[in-house]
């Protein structure tokens, strides 16, 4: 191996960890232990308006708040959205008028009126520094 190829690998090796940082998303006032809680983080306006999830992630519901990690996150603007299973059927219920019976919630606790609020109320940017925020879920 030469020397530039050694070179090229170290710095590869260093670059990478330092583009990747972790994003903690704490979900306050969980009313109780029942059910799971379904977590997605979004990169970008056009993959949340699409469905598909960067990362997501499935938690045993606990009463009170709960802490989720997302780690090796690449620089850019996420949203995360999630709710409440409480009843353990893989979906969110809601009532006849389309309305969630389940908690529910988004990041930078982003508000529902007459209808999901848009990417840019829920959006925060990933950079240089792991990323902490919370939200309060909607019962």
């Amino acid at each position: 191996m030469n020397l530039l190829q050694l070179s090229t690998i170290t710095l590869a090796l260093v670059i990478v960890p330092a583009t990747a940082q972790t994003v903690q998303f704490d979900i306050q006032s969980i009313k109780h232990n029942d059910g799971k809680l379904y977590i997605q983080l979004f990169k970008g306006e056009h993959d949340y308006n699409s469905g598909k999830p960067y990362n997501a992630t499935i938690v045993k519901a606990k009463e009170g708040t709960i802490s989720v990690t997302f780690n090796d996150i690449e620089a850019g603007d996420y949203a995360i959205r999630y709710f409440h299973d409480e009843n353990d059927n893989g979906s969110m219920d809601t009532n006849l008028f389309g309305l969630p019976v389940e908690g529910y919630g988004f990041s930078n606790n982003a508000i529902v009126r007459f209808g999901p609020p848009s990417y840019e109320e829920m959006a925060f940017t990933v950079a240089q520094q792991p990323v902490k925020t919370y939200s309060t879920i909607n019962y």
